[in-house]
Parts: structure tokens; C-alpha cells; sequence
């Protein structure tokens, strides 16, 4: 018998699932007939049937020949699955991966069809242009609803005379939630819940809302302490506890290394080495060794933690490393990918004790070129545990005393801001772009309050780090592509076309000529030296970065646009990232049927192309491998970079979220309060304002700019007065208030104070 799991069909109606399949192994068609005995349908699920095939083929998924129908092979309707990270940011993914290669494929609110987040459907897909789309792009209308979802909503739990419900805290499903009040009758209003959504609002129905069961209890209120992050972890489906098989696995690997795992790798215990971090850093992934060359040359050392060795394929360990695809860091709290034991421990390159690794050991001339380098199993025993901070003032003279601790280290310092300067500008001569954006710091009273939002310094100290495992980054990727050896590849591709235009155009607003047509990073980053220091320079540099593609994972080299890099790959992190435990598994692959890789520089390839558009021949070397075999078939390489992409994607937008979560609290304790700021980004509803005393944007709506009857000019990135022509455009300077916080929602609004309100206010303060 067929299968009944249509959530948005009739009980009578036959498993869409079922129909589907047996036409796949009929392509010379079936009947309705035909079908009806397939699936052993009574004669109410045949009516149904019928109903459903004409709706089929009206979204073109079928054709009809005569009595008979056929699967269509439609580029126009397709299998898929609903992802919907906001209200209005859904996408479409495709079963089909040649159509996921072509870009993001956009589904507006109102043709959802009732579907949401997680539910698998058939959407017809077209390719037309929106209002105010300068290029046609692609969209998606839901036809119908194969599956169901298993959608987990996060609320607040309030109850009326003979009911309770969960305001929804996510505004990717804004419904009440009615749940059954004998579940919660010992909770008070206000309570944080977790609700599993079994019944979807429908507008047909006499019962319109919809409804759920308790998953969890999450706590009293949601100003708890350490709630906004619990609320953001369920609400992006962030696995957050191992399960006990995992621990288990974990708590099996040794706490030391042993001699025996020593055996066989290179010995660099003895060379200086040291790991530079965050201060608030507890999983140490990469290590330096620098020393200068007789040459004149530098050889440099970048070890990391040879992640691979501990977890091992299709082990526990690994699969839930898989599902999390990524570590996620809140300002107090990390969810980690990997559990503490190895993360925290064995995996750590911590100071004073023996670490395995893997190395890149590189020799770099003075143009920033690697002439020579070695990929091997290594062991070290890292000198210090450095920040950024103390590296910066050791570098800039700022603490006598912090100089006396480590003069050991202070030539190595040095030496290590002289190659990342040559690095530095090897990079600008290849055209790698550095919009040096800031990112929030949040500080905290002694209550763990929000008491400010700074932007973080970037020191020479970050730039050391960035510099060295982008060079480090490149150098596998290079030796992984001229092996012909299949990986994962961290790629950028170039920027659509829409986008360059829509920036070209707010660029010449400026008076700043950019190209719409062959452009390349160089233009890019000439533009962001001709901003550098202006008042315009915040706004462009958001726009540039708006205009450009998001870098994915992918078995196929695409190149990376961003850092004007032919081949690039992510190998520097696999505590906290899987596409590069995954990067460390393929090269130890490749190390076993190239021992040579491990013995000695003059047995390895001797040259990776890294300046700006130097070609070197490789160094003379012993045979190696060509089409290399890998540990990983191709199929499930395309896997792991789809899920490695979605897993960062959900881990940004939980970071992103708690943090415009935190600014909104911050907010809501200077309601009414007046600040300065700069106008970033302007829409027909109103443009937002990001203040100078704090990192914090929030909106100015249109509606409250009550002196005129504001329209908006899209190509000038302005709003401008019907009647005096007053202008509020990108980059000009305004004072706000701020009027009004939604903290649920994490938005702040604005109105913008005249000089006609503050002379009023002076005078209602005098009085």
C-alpha cells in the first residue's frame, strides 16, 4: 500500500512520493490507470490521483501522451528542499546540483505556498526581473509540498483563560503556537520553550493556528543570563551536546603523545616555535617556526595540529564532526566541533608539551615567492603561548617589561613582521583585496551586562597570522591541484554582473569610476586605496563587500577571487573547521604513496607560482605521482562542501544574530537618547545610521521624517523631499535619536533630530 505522509493533501490522496518513483521506472508513461493498480489505490485516493497528475503537469513536471503521462525533465520544475534563515531571506535548493552550481534561486513570502524551513517541495522556477532588479534573476513559486520539515521553533509560553500558546521568537515562522495547557501547567507566562510545530496554520481551515508539542524547557525568562544564547543555538540548529558515543570515542584517545606515534615524523621539538591568538583563545591550531635563510631567504615553519590522526573516518567522532561542519564562537561561549578532550587537549598545540602535526615547511624569497617546500608529518613542542595584543606591543615598544620577558623571542618577532610585510605586498601587486572592515568587542559590567560595542583593532600582530596561513593555505592547495588529486577547495568566484553594476553606479555617485564589465580584483582593491582615510571610505567599503559572491567549499577549483589567488584551500584550522580535516586527510593520502614528500626539501616540487604574475618552473625533483588517487570519491567530496558551506553559513548568522541581539539590549537602556552617525545604507523604507560612540546601526524610517513627502532614487542611493528637496544619502553625516528598540526582534529605530527639536529640547531643559 502506498505511503501517506502528504501533510498539505487530503487523507485520500496517494503518496506523491510513490507516484513519482513509479514513473521514474516507466518512461514510456503510465496511466492514471495504470498507476492506480501500481499503488493499490481505492476509488477515493483514484480521484485524488487524477486531481493530482493534472496539477503535476500543470507545473510541468509531467507531460501527457494521450491516456499516459511522463516525467517532463522540466528545467522548470524541480525537486527541492525550502531554507529560510530571516523572514525574507529564502532560497530554493535544488536536488539537482548542476542547477545549485548556477546560483542562489530566490522565493518571495507569498509563494511559499504554506511551505518553511526544511520542508521538501516541487517549486516551478523562472528567471524574470523584479522591481527595482536591474538584471533578471532566478525565482522560485512552491507548487506543492512533498515532506514536511521537522521544524523546531523557539518562543515565549503565554496563557489565556483556557488555552496556552508560544510566541514564536523566530521570525522565520511568526505564529502563536498553541500547545496543550496540561503540558505547561506549572510554568509561568514568560517561560522560554522549545516547541516541535505538528500542526501548520491553514488558511482553509476552521482551525487556523498552528500547533505543537514541548520539546524543552529553556528557562524562566529570556533576560536570564546566557538565555540569548541558548535561544540562538535552537533557533539555528546548532548541535551543541555530544552525544554519548562521542565522548566515549573522545575519551579513548591518549592525553600524551607516545613515542611509538612519534615514530617516523620529522623532530622539530627543538626548533623555536610559538602559537599567536586571541586572548580569549583555548584551542591552539597553528604554530610558527621562522628562521632566516644564508640566502637571504626565510624559511618558515606553519604546524597544525594533526587533527586527522585523532579522528578518524566514519568514527564517531568524526560524523559528529561532519554534522556540526564548524565551531562557532559567542563572545563568552564556543560551541566547539570537536569535544574538549581533543580541542581543549591533545589536539591543542599548547606550550611546553609534545604536539603532533602537520607542516608546511616553506623557504620564501624576498618577493614573497615560495621557491621550495616540504608537506610532512611533524612533531613540535610550541616555546610560548603569544597573543595578539602582547605581539603588537613587543613590535611597537610599548611595554618595557613585556620586551625583558620574552628578548628570547624578540628577534623572531621581528623577522616574522618583516616576511608579512613582504607578504603584505606581494598580495597588492597580485590585486588581493583588504577592506579591513572592523568587527563588534563587546564590553561587559560586573553584572555580565553589555556596557559598550567598540570595533576591534586589526594589529600588525592579526595581519602576521592572516599572512602566514593564507601562504600556507595556497602551498596545499597548489601541490594538491598539480597532483591532479581530488580535494576540497576554498573558492570565490567572480562577482555577478547586477551587482558590479548597482556598485559601479553608486561609485560614480561619489565621483569614483569603477568598470561594469572584465572586472578583477585590482579594481576592486585600487578603489579601496582611493578611499582610504575619507568619510565616504565606511560606506563603499559595505557596498563593495555587498557586491561581491559569498566564498564556498567546492571539489572543483574555482580559483578565489578575493585574494587574487588562482588555487586556494582552507588546511590551517581542522579543530574547528571540517572542510580542512578533510584537506588533512587527502594529504596524508598522499604523503603514503609520496613518502619522498616527507624526507627532504629536494624531493618535493620545488616552486609554487604565488607573485603577482611570476610563473616559475618547478625545482628540479624526483618522479611523483600523476592523477593521484584520493580517500574520498568525488560524489562525496560534492557532499561535504555543500554541507561544510550550509553549516558555515547557519554558524555566521547565529554569531551575526547574537550579536545584533546584544547591541538591541544595549540599546534599550538609551531610549531617547541623541547620537551622532553616518548614513550607510538607504532603502524606499527609510536607511539606517551607524553611530560613532558604538558599533551599532539601527533604522530611520521614512515615516518619521515628517517635514516632506520623501521618494526614493535608486540610482543616487538617496531619499529625497518631494517639496524642499531635502536629501538623505550614503555617507551624510546626521544626528539621531533613538526612538524605539524591539529587543525579540533585535532592531533599533531612529529619527533624526533637526536643528529646530534640539533648540526646543534646550529650552524644555532651561524651564
Amino acid at each position: 500500500m502506498s505511503r501517506r505522509n502528504q501533510i498539505n493533501q487530503t487523507a485520500a490522496a496517494p503518496d506523491i512520493g510513490a507516484v513519482i518513483e513509479e514513473l521514474r521506472h516507466a518512461p514510456e508513461g503510465l496511466s492514471a490507470r495504470d498507476l492506480a493498480e501500481l499503488l493499490e489505490l481505492n476509488r477515493t485516493e483514484q480521484k485524488a490521483l487524477k486531481e493530482m497528475l493534472n496539477r503535476l503537469q500543470s507545473v510541468g513536471l509531467l507531460r501527457r501522451y494521450g491516456q499516459g503521462f511522463r516525467l517532463s525533465n522540466s528545467q522548470k520544475a524541480m525537486f527541492g528542499v525550502i531554507r529560510q534563515r530571516r523572514r525574507k531571506t529564502i532560497s530554493f535548493i535544488p536536488d539537482d546540483v548542476e542547477q545549485r552550481s548556477q546560483g542562489r534561486i530566490r522565493v518571495e513570502p507569498e509563494d511559499l505556498n504554506g511551505a518553511f524551513d526544511g520542508d521538501r517541495v516541487i517549486a516551478s522556477v523562472s528567471t524574470h526581473q523584479r522591481e527595482r532588479s536591474r538584471a533578471p534573476e532566478r525565482y522560485a513559486k512552491v507548487e506543492m509540498i512533498l515532506r514536511r520539515g521537522q521544524l523546531r521553533i523557539v518562543g515565549r509560553l503565554q496563557s489565556g483563560f483556557r488555552e496556552s500558546w508560544v510566541e514564536s521568537l523566530d521570525e522565520k515562522f511568526p505564529f502563536d503556537i498553541e500547545v496543550d495547557r496540561k503540558s505547561v501547567a506549572d510554568l509561568a507566562d514568560g517561560w522560554i520553550l522549545l516547541v516541535e510545530v505538528t500542526g501548520y496554520p491553514n488558511s482553509s481551515a476552521a482551525h487556523r493556528n498552528p500547533t505543537g508539542r514541548v520539546i524543552e524547557h529553556l528557562g524562566a525568562s529570556s533576560d536570564a543570563p546566557g538565555m540569548d544564547i541558548q535561544i540562538v543555538i535552537y533557533k539555528h540548529d546548532l548541535p551543541h551536546i555530544f552525544p554519548d558515543e562521542v565522548i566515549e570515542n573522545a575519551e579513548a584517545v591518549s592525553p600524551i603523545v607516545t613515542k611509538d606515534q612519534i615514530a617516523g615524523r620529522l623532530d622539530l621539538r627543538e626548533t623555536p616555535t610559538v602559537t599567536i591568538d586571541g586572548e580569549t583563545a583555548r584551542d591552539f591550531d597553528d604554530a610558527i617556526s621562522l628562521k632566516r635563510l644564508d640566502n637571504g631567504n626565510f624559511h618558515l615553519g606553519v604546524h597544525i595540529a594533526d587533527v586527522s590522526y585523532y579522528v578518524r573516518e566514519g568514527e564517531p567522532l568524526d560524523n559528529e564532526a561532519r554534522l556540526r561542519g564548524t565551531s562557532v564562537y559567542f563572545p563568552e561561549r564556543a560551541i566547539p566541533m570537536l569535544p574538549e578532550r581533543l580541542s581543549n587537549g591533545i589536539c591543542s598545540l599548547n606550550p611546553k608539551v609534545d604536539r603532533l602535526t602537520m607542516s608546511a615547511l616553506m623557504e620564501v624569497d624576498r618577493r614573497g615567492r615560495v621557491v621550495s617546500y616540504k608537506l610532512c608529518e611533524t612533531v613540535i613542542r610550541s616555546d610560548e603561548r603569544m597573543t595578539y595584543a602582547d605581539v603588537n606591543k613587543l613590535l611597537t615598544h610599548a611595554d618595557p617589561h613585556l620586551a625583558m620577558r620574552y628578548a628570547s623571542l624578540l628577534d623572531l618577532f621581528k623577522t616574522m613582521e618583516e616576511l608579512a610585510r613582504i607578504l603584505i605586498k606581494m598580495r597588492e601587486r597580485r590585486g588581493a583585496i583588504d577592506f579591513n572592515l572592523p568587527e563588534s568587542v563587546f564590553e561587559f559590567d560586573d553584572e555580565g551586562r553589555v556596557a559598550g560595542v567598540l570595533r576591534a583593532d586589526r594589529n600588525i600582530a592579526h595581519r602576521i597570522i592572516e599572512e602566514f596561513m593564507l601562504l600556507a593555505n595556497e602551498t596545499v592547495a597548489g601541490h594538491a591541484q598539480r597532483l591532479k588529486v581530488s580535494s576540497l577547495y576554498r573558492v570565490h568566484e567572480e562577482p555577478q554582473p547586477q551587482r558590479v553594476i548597482e556598485f559601479a553606479e553608486l561609485a560614480a555617485a561619489y565621483g569614483y569610476g569603477f568598470p561594469v564589465e572584465r572586472v578583477s580584483s585590482k579594481d576592486y582593491q585600487r578603489l579601496s586605496h582611493q578611499l582610504a582615510g575619507k568619510p565616504e571610505e565606511r560606506v563603499l567599503a559595505y557596498s563593495m563587500l555587498r557586491s561581491l559572491q559569498r566564498a564556498r567549499y567546492s571539489p572543483q577549483n574555482a580559483g578565489h577571487f578575493g585574494l587574487a589567488a588562482p588555487v586556494y584551500t582552507h588546511f590551517t584550522s581542522p579543530i574547528r573547521r571540517y572542510p580542512d580535516l578533510i584537506v588533512h586527510r587527502v594529504l596524508r593520502a598522499l604523503l603514503k604513496i609520496s613518502p619522498g614528500l616527507g624526507d627532504s626539501a629536494s624531493t618535493v616540487p620545488g616552486a609554487i607560482a604565488t607573485g603577482a604574475g611570476d610563473t616559475d618552473k618547478p625545482a628540479k625533483s624526483k618522479k611523483q605521482p600523476r592523477n593521484a588517487p584520493t580517500p574520498i570519491p568525488q560524489g562525496e567530496l560534492e557532499l561535504i562542501a555543500e554541507e561544510s558551506s550550509e553549516r558555515e553559513r547557519a554558524a555566521d548568522a547565529a554569531e551575526n544574530e547574537l550579536d545584533e541581539w546584544r547591541k538591541a539590549v544595549f540599546m534599550a537602556e538609551h531610549l531617547g537618547e541623541e547620537f551622532d552617525g553616518m548614513i550607510i545604507n538607504v532603502l524606499d523604507f527609510g536607511f539606517f545610521v551607524e553611530l560613532d560612540d558604538f558599533y551599532i546601526d539601527g533604522l530611520v524610517p521614512v515615516a518619521t521624517l515628517g517635514d516632506d513627502f520623501y521618494l526614493y532614487d535608486e540610482r543616487r542611493h538617496a531619499l529625497v523631499g518631494r517639496g524642499g528637496g531635502r536629501k538623505f544619502k550614503l555617507g551624510d553625516r546626521v544626528r539621531v535619536r533613538v526612538d524605539r528598540v524591539n529587543v525579540d526582534r533585535h532592531l533599533v529605530d531612529f529619527s533624526v533630530v533637526t536643528p529646530d527639536r534640539r533648540k526646543e529640547r534646550t529650552r524644555n531643559k532651561r524651564k
